[in-house]
């Protein structure tokens, strides 16, 4: 049995567990060479200071999963769709390079925070990819929801080892 995979919203969630995975494997590999967990995204503090399960849970899915996805990543949709959608093009990459270098910056210039900026490339190409072939909503959902997943597994691991 073949798992078909033509679904754009299987994809969105697909492509949300393989940028967990992306982020996550880059920053172990970082740390690992530079010797010391370096800068990079963390827990928020609202999360880390709540004082209940329930509290934690509330503040981790504001605050770490939907904003974030709800914020960052229509920026980055809005940025490839600028690009031209019939074929890949020199700007299409420059404009990747672009965005993956501003979130490296923006998620604390480490070593620690290339795995973000690799999986924000990897989400950009694909937001780039749905926008060629679906309308525009579906260009900005199913990046949101591909980033929604892939912070929520962060708040998952999370919830499980706190």
């Amino acid at each position: 049995m073949r798992l078909r995979t033509d679904n754009p919203w299987l994809q969105a969630v697909l492509l949300g567990v393989g940028l967990f995975v992306v982020s996550l494997l880059l920053r172990a590999v970082a740390n690992t060479v530079v010797g010391v967990t370096t800068a990079g995204p963390g827990v928020p503090d609202q999360v880390a200071e709540a004082r209940d399960a329930l509290s934690r849970f509330g503040y981790g899915l504001l605050w770490g999963v939907v904003l974030p996805a709800v914020v960052e990543t229509p920026f980055v949709v809005w940025c490839v769709r600028r690009v031209r959608r019939d074929e890949r093009s020199i700007a299409l990459w420059v404009m990747i390079g672009s965005l993956s270098a501003l979130v490296w910056l923006l998620h604390g210039a480490s070593p620690g925070s290339l795995g973000q900026a690799a999986a924000f490339a990897l989400m950009s190409y694909a937001a780039w990819g749905w926008a060629r072939r679906l309308d525009r909503l579906h260009a900005y959902v199913l990046p949101t929801l591909s980033h929604a997943v892939w912070n929520g597994i962060g708040l998952a691991l999370f919830m499980i080892r706190d």
